[in-house]
């Protein structure tokens, strides 16, 4: 019986169900306070939930029932080190590997805590160990490929990932990362050409396809790379079969549905395309979805919004471009703001200190490490809280951290780092409204990229982004601004994943506008 339900439970779990999965492993430690296995699956089941402290205690119960099982001592370790306990998490992990040398993926664990701690020397010897015990698994040889880099070394880190392949098509996971690495040491057009190698040998490879779209697009290849861009992963399964026809020159008396995708900020950039759509006689109505429907008012009744009509042509919004074969770059959707709204964020801030203000926001997106899937990596990025703030440091004003669902310890970290208290005003980001009228009070931004850059850019303020690795296409390749954002100064993560030049210089430039 209690096998069938710890079966029941890890198929829960693999499904994503952490309720299920909780209530199955909990009713077994209930009958039999000892069933250590069950211990272990709750430890990560808490950890997939992002409940890190709840990870160790149930860890450390499977452990005390058995010392020295590896993998229950691997999982404290990670437990451990995502609840901020490094020096904890470490002595896990050698306690895993004496128990257990030849454990992958405990070497590989051990290195990414060496590499966050800066002991890089030490986490390359892991990541070697990690790769050359499991030379076909993806997470060490990506390590090995960033500590190579992290040591200012990108060249083998190039050689890293092409050894790793070899002669086989690359793990989906590998294919951005290779890509990234390709177009850092032998340049771009090396990027493509081995990308549309991939498609010569895998036409329907969706994420050569997608990385590709990627990297036109950030080079202003725009009608190449909306096509291919075409081919990035989508929720609906019919879509991901059929792509959209290309539109006509002339819309005349046709009305386009565009369905929703994404995030608010993905809607406002892709709005951009609408105007042509206008421009080819087309009417057409956005999808706004419920959870969004503060943005409807937001855009001044200039876009009809509202359910779909069965004579309508839908689409989905970020195919826009693509089935225009658009070659332009439109500029950003313009935002209204409420008086009222702004009256009120400008009273509080008052409350909070003295102007300038200055905001920050270090993470964006969704964390691999609560989220099944490959993609996830493209669309997540941070920066070092702490970092941040000694880029910052010495602002004559008022420092505020605008980041959602801070981790424990990161606002006092970067508090110190700046040397100036930073004020959490993230529950002013709940509300559409409110979140524009605190961003067009502020006087400066410097964050991740997120949603706040399309809102920014639709009131008409720059902001000061930092463009992590794999760069996003909006931000582009080259040195300089981008031509979706001009006016926002961009700093891009090196191929050294070495921030130490763009933070001095983001630190350089605040001090200037100060001036």
């Amino acid at each position: 019986m209690t096998s069938a339900i710890f079966a029941r439970g890890i198929q829960a779990y693999e499904a994503g169900d952490l309720s299920a999965a909780e209530r199955a492993f909990l009713s077994i430690v209930e009958q039999n306070a000892a069933a250590h296995d069950a211990w272990h699956a709750l430890s990560k089941v808490a950890l997939r939930a992002g409940l890190p402290d709840i990870g160790v205690e149930r860890a450390r119960r499977a452990v005390d029932l058995d010392r020295r099982n590896p993998a229950y001592l691997n999982s404290l370790g990670i437990a451990h080190s995502e609840n901020g306990e490094p020096e904890a998490a470490e002595q896990a992990f050698r306690r895993a590997l004496k128990a257990k040398p030849a454990y992958a993926e405990a070497r590989y664990n051990l290195g990414k805590l060496l590499r966050d701690e800066g002991r890089l020397a030490e986490a390359l010897k892991e990541y070697e160990r990690a790769h050359a015990l499991a030379p076909s698994a993806v997470a060490p040889l990506l390590g090995l490929a960033a500590a190579h880099r992290l040591l200012a070394n990108p060249q083998r880190a190039l050689a890293v990932l092409r050894a790793g392949v070899g002669a086989r098509m690359p793990d989906p996971d590998v294919i951005p990362y290779l890509a990234d690495a390709l177009a850092d040491v032998e340049g771009p057009d090396a990027a493509v050409a081995w990308l549309n190698g991939l498609l010569e040998r895998d036409p329907g490879n969706q994420q050569a396809h997608h990385i590709l779209g990627m990297l036109l697009l950030s080079l202003g290849r725009w009608r190449e790379g909306w096509t291919h861009h075409l081919w990035r992963a989508h929720r609906d399964a019919e879509r991901m079969r059929v792509r959209p026809d290309l539109l006509p020159e002339r819309l005349d008396g046709r009305r386009v549905f565009l369905r929703a995708e994404e995030g608010i900020g993905d809607i406002l950039f892709y709005l951009r395309f609408g105007e042509e759509l206008r421009r080819r006689g087309a009417a057409f109505t956005v999808e706004i979805p419920p959870h969004m429907a503060k943005l409807a008012p937001l855009l001044d009744g200039r876009f009809e919004t509202g359910a779909r009509a069965p004579e309508d042509l839908a689409l989905w919004i970020v195919d826009l471009p693509a089935a225009l074969q658009a070659e332009a770059v439109p500029p950003a959707v313009s935002l209204k703001v409420s008086d009222v709204r702004i009256a009120s964020a400008r009273a509080r801030l008052a409350a909070l200190g003295p102007p300038p203000y200055l905001s920050l926001t270090w993470r964006a997106g969704t964390d691999p490490r609560r989220a099944r899937g490959g993609q996830v990596r493209l669309v997540f990025k941070e920066i070092s809280a702490a970092a941040l703030g000694q880029a910052v440091r010495g602002w004559r004003g008022t420092l505020l951290g605008l980041q959602r669902n801070a981790a424990p310890g990161e606002l006092e970290a970067l508090s110190a780092a700046a040397g100036a208290p930073v004020h959490d005003v993230a529950a002013m980001t709940e509300d559409l409204d409110e979140t524009l009228a605190l961003l067009a009070q502020i006087d400066e931004h410097v964050a991740v990229i997120n949603t706040n850059m399309h809102l920014l850019a639709g009131l008409g303020r720059p902001a000061r982004v930092l463009v992590p690795r794999p760069l996003d296409w909006r931000w582009m390749r080259d040195p300089g601004d981008s031509v979706w954002f001009p006016g926002f100064s961009v700093y891009r993560e090196p191929a050294s994943l070495d921030w130490s030049e763009p933070l001095a210089r983001l630190g350089s430039d605040l001090a200037a506008a100060q001036r």
